[in-house]
């Protein structure tokens, strides 16, 4: 992992009503109406029509699944990171996340219904618009849960999934 040449500390998720109502509103379960909405690069974009948005996906070679994604007026965003056959307990765990020589630290919401297809997981939701800045500026984004183990995930090609994330959300929200 490349030096990180600065810290700049930001809560991702504090156990505040705002964020944990934006968790119950926006985050897609494994119960939700998805369909594929386009590729865009290595990412796929999803539509969920249960929820109202759309967000993008990727999954590697090493078992696991990495979605972001946005509430309906954009106020909060979200990353999501599962593995294949995980076992996890419902509850929350400290998080970190490395990215352009910045730290964020907080906390993840692990959901035992996890994502289609086996994966389990949990989410990390945020109103740090420095953590999207990162995202689209950056080729890879490094993941430090409180399990022993980092997740480095390859960043390529997401400035444009993110882009149509949101023209996927402004055609869900205008039909």
């Amino acid at each position: 992992m490349n030096k990180i040449n600065r810290a700049f500390v930001a809560t991702l998720l504090l156990v505040a009503t705002p964020a944990i109502a934006a968790t119950e509103d926006v985050l897609p379960v494994n119960s939700d109406e998805i369909s594929k909405y386009r590729d865009a690069g290595e990412w796929t974009v999803r539509a969920n029509e249960t929820r109202g948005t759309c967000f993008i996906s990727r999954s590697d070679d090493e078992g696991y699944l990495v979605q972001m994604g946005f509430t309906k007026n954009s106020q909060y965003g979200y990353v999501g990171i599962f593995k294949k056959g995980a076992d996890v307990e419902e509850n929350d765990e400290a998080v970190a996340i490395a990215i352009n020589g910045n730290l964020y630290i907080g906390s993840v919401k692990k959901l035992v219904h996890g994502a289609s297809g086996g994966y389990q997981g949990g989410y990390v939701v945020t109103n740090d618009r420095q953590l999207r800045l990162d995202l689209e500026s950056q080729n890879e984004m490094v993941i430090f849960p409180e399990s022993p183990y980092t997740v480095t995930v390859n960043l390529k090609d997401v400035r444009n999934a993110i882009f149509e994330a949101r023209k996927c959300t402004r055609e869900l929200q205008s039909s």
